[in-house]
């Protein structure tokens, strides 16, 4: 009988054991977001490049359930081919 009871509580323990090492870390994920905008005027078209990555952070932050984010690093890249501007805005962010 106590041998049953040693085997058992032996068993549980290492079930335990292995269900809490299992568990991923608590510590919040980064990831680098990126998004585009084309436009006539490279003023508008850097705002709206800003605006949709501003979204996208809004849409990552809810899907992964974070309330808060924070901005490790961004930047702005425009360019320009004849008469339309292509801006990308890029950032890195962690939750």
């Amino acid at each position: 009988m106590l041998r049953r009871v040693l085997i058992a509580g032996t068993a549980f323990a290492a079930l335990s054991a292995f269900a809490i090492v299992s568990q991923p870390a608590a510590a919040g994920s980064c990831a680098v977001l990126s998004e585009g905008a084309i436009g006539a005027k490279q003023s508008e078209t850097a705002d709206r490049a800003k605006k949709q990555l501003k979204r996208k952070i809004d849409r990552w932050a809810a899907k992964n359930g974070y309330k808060k984010v924070r901005y490790a690093k961004s930047s702005l890249d425009c360019t320009r081919k004849g008469s339309i501007s292509r801006c990308t805005a890029t950032a890195k962010v962690c939750g």
